[in-house]
């Protein structure tokens, strides 16, 4: 009503506050003081009664004497602490012993407060309300943490869920085109058209299974098949599946490989690895220049470079280029307009394997992107 004053209640107004303290003076002067301060008192003269309210009187903060028979204020503490969010409840100790090696104690079983006996009235309030606001705000940190988390998870799984029921009708378009491409009906006009419709469809397959093995590696890890793979011989096969993209737009592909060269890794994986690799270099080099598939064994693993005559790749991005959805600033000659997620599962790959994936200068022109894997058993060079 108008004229009259206005009051404004504190936020720990009537807040409960649990006392333990097998001392019934000491119980009862806390008591006293807290009451005036306007809280919600109820008191314990040991540990076991302390655990034994916890249940029913839900303190928001609790004032625990460390030095008591049976049970001290520490073991209380500890136990407190593995309660189901029990690490949020604010934990004030108090005692008349000034040891340091007390405080260091009353720190390790996470105690939040320490206060010496005699307690002042002010003293004691102002501790209060200073951690009672800081756990609360701690709290709405962890409650907002766990609702961006919980909406980001629902985010990915949908996600994942709509690439994962794309893959069955871009199945459906590839076996189409491969039919059409294949036979006999197709007009020799339409057949570059074709060719690159199934390229389309091939690089659109390769991206939505890069989604989901990184979703899924992020979740459990990658589960490699490992095998020896002979290179001498694995090589030229890989190249021979990209070859017509390569003709098609003017662009040589080249390999080199010392015979009997050998890797242990996972088959699929590797390919999937070099034939990313192979197809930024053929996107983002000009016709008439060339690719090549270089392997060579190094101490301890094997070497796999892919070297291109693009523009090449800038220093300051050479680390960034690897991670989700990091694509190059457009706009410029470097521009690129990819997913953002090939490089980004080269590294995942690399990385299940025990080895690393960098990019480097390609002189005159363009970038090597260089894997190393180590052989079994042994230990990548930092």
């Amino acid at each position: 009503m108008d004229g009259e004053p206005i009051v404004f209640r504190r936020a720990d107004h009537g807040a409960r506050i649990l006392v333990v303290d097998d001392d019934a003076l000491s119980r009862r002067s806390v008591r006293a003081m807290l009451e005036r301060g306007y809280y919600t008192v109820e008191t314990a003269e040991g540990g076991e009664e302390a655990l034994a309210l916890l249940p029913s009187f839900q303190p928001e903060l609790v004032l625990l004497d460390i030095q008591m028979p049976g049970m001290d204020g520490l073991e209380v503490c500890r136990r407190i602490r593995e309660l189901p969010n029990g690490e949020l409840l604010p934990i004030i100790f108090l005692t008349g012993d000034e040891r340091p090696e007390m405080h260091a104690q009353a720190l390790r079983v996470k105690g939040d407060d320490f206060l010496r006996k005699p307690v002042m009235p002010a003293e004691l309030i102002t501790r209060i309300r200073s951690l009672m606001r800081l756990k609360r705000l701690q709290a709405e940190i962890r409650a907002e943490r766990d609702s961006l988390l919980d909406l980001q998870k629902q985010r990915e799984q949908l996600f994942h869920f709509i690439v994962h029921d794309l893959k069955n009708p871009l199945s459906a378009i590839q076996v189409g085109l491969e039919l059409l491409d294949d036979g006999d009906q197709a007009p020799d006009s339409s057949r570059p058209h074709l060719h690159r419709l199934r390229e389309t469809a091939q690089a659109m397959g390769r991206m939505i299974q890069d989604i989901l093995d990184i979703g899924r590696a992020e979740q459990v890890g990658l589960e490699l098949r490992r095998m020896q793979v002979p290179l001498d011989i694995w090589i030229p096969r890989l190249i021979r599946e990209v070859e017509a993209q390569a003709q098609s737009r003017g662009h040589g592909l080249a390999w080199e490989c010392p015979t009997g060269l050998a890797v242990d890794a996972d088959p699929e994986f590797l390919r999937r690895v070099l034939m990313n690799l192979v197809d930024n270099a053929l996107k983002y080099s000009p016709s008439g220049s060339q690719t090549r598939i270089e392997a060579r064994p190094v101490e301890g693993g094997v070497r796999l470079a892919v070297r291109d005559q693009g523009e090449g790749i800038p220093e300051p991005m050479r680390e960034q280029i690897f991670g989700k959805f990091v694509r190059l600033e457009e706009g410029g000659p470097s521009t690129r307009s990819g997913s953002g997620l090939g490089l980004a599962f080269c590294q995942l790959v690399a990385e299940a394997h025990g080895g690393r994936i960098w990019v480097e200068d390609n002189p005159p022109r363009g970038s090597v992107f260089v894997m190393e894997i180590p052989t079994a058993g042994a230990v990548p060079s930092a």
